[in-house]
């Protein structure tokens, strides 16, 4: 439907730009995006209509946002990780603020709501606080459009292969090797940004078809020595499988991801590969993600050829 307008929340996000990205190659033109900074320079590189200020910590900015933009789809997230001391019940809250401006004033502006959740949200121990901040949202957005005009869908990503080059979190991609957070002999699921945008993209482009729906986004499965491979085939460079952290700092320091890690050692994502497919039928693997960045952090480029010499 190419007449929607779209207001993409967190413009700036990895998420949201993925989705602005994905909503222009099926065709849509009336894109609109949030930030907390319309001026700032990631804000200035979104090729969208406008810019707009929201913060969901300003309740009124939102519904600010979604009135000015005229949007009739809307794609949102909540981020644990920009909360300070982050709480299940403080994520909670910003997706509430969303939630609640589109049903208590923008109900006859908005047909069809798109929220970016996590794979398991509710089916993982309570102890993974920033998975079910996130199903309490769910759980409030099924209760509230349940009454509305306006449809709902949920799009909950496994863990992102773009964490495996994340220096942010102290895991820039360096030659020869590749991290992550669990021990190598368990196979983790994981999918690209970009699939996730285009997932995204495709509920909110085709609402009527995907409207009550909740699509898992999955790209690959692997373990660790199988990621190092995907790496050495795509780079032309022999590397190896290391832990990003001890354990134990994770144990002391980290303790959300802590559990999470542990929770994925012991059962995991469930997502379906083929049911995303459906949807995105060229999601990424780890090979095809890692031959499609093509260069280490640093900058330096990948050369594939010399894997043959290797």
């Amino acid at each position: 439907m190419t007449d929607a307008t779209y207001l993409i929340f967190l413009g700036t996000s990895r998420q949201g730009r993925a989705t602005i990205d994905a909503l222009k190659a099926l065709g849509a033109t009336n894109i609109c995006a949030t930030s907390r900074d319309p001026t700032s320079a990631s804000s200035k590189r979104l090729e969208v209509q406008k810019v707009l200020k929201a913060d969901y910590t300003d309740p009124p900015s939102v519904v600010a946002a979604i009135k000015e933009s005229k949007a009739t789809r809307i794609w949102f997230t909540t981020d644990w990780y920009t909360i300070k001391s982050p709480t299940r019940e403080k994520e909670f809250l910003l997706g509430k603020a969303v939630i609640d401006a589109i049903t208590k004033e923008c109900s006859d502006q908005v047909e069809h709501v798109v929220y970016g959740s996590v794979g398991d949200a509710d089916n993982c121990p309570e102890t993974v606080e920033h998975f079910w901040s996130k199903a309490d949202v769910e759980a409030y957005l099924k209760k509230e459009l349940d009454t509305s005009k306006t449809t709902w869908s949920i799009i909950r990503p496994v863990a992102f292969f773009d964490n495996l080059d994340d220096p942010k979190n102290w895991n820039a991609l360096s030659k020869g090797a590749v991290k992550f957070l669990g021990y190598d002999n368990i196979k983790y699921k994981f999918v690209a940004t970009e699939d996730i945008g285009k997932g995204s993209a495709a509920l909110l482009f085709h609402a009527k078809e995907h409207a009550g729906k909740t699509l898992d986004a999955v790209g690959g499965e692997h373990t660790g020595s199988e990621l190092a491979q995907a790496l050495t085939e795509a780079s032309g460079v022999p590397c190896v499988y290391k832990t990003a952290l001890p354990r134990f700092i994770l144990r002391l320091f980290m303790n959300d991801l802590y559990h999470m890690t542990l929770w994925m050692e012991e059962s995991g994502y469930t997502a379906n590969l083929e049911e995303f497919k459906k949807v995105v039928p060229d999601a990424m693997d780890a090979k095809a993600w890692f031959t499609k960045k093509g260069q280490w952090h640093n900058g330096e480029k990948f050369t594939p050829k010399e894997s043959a010499d290797a």
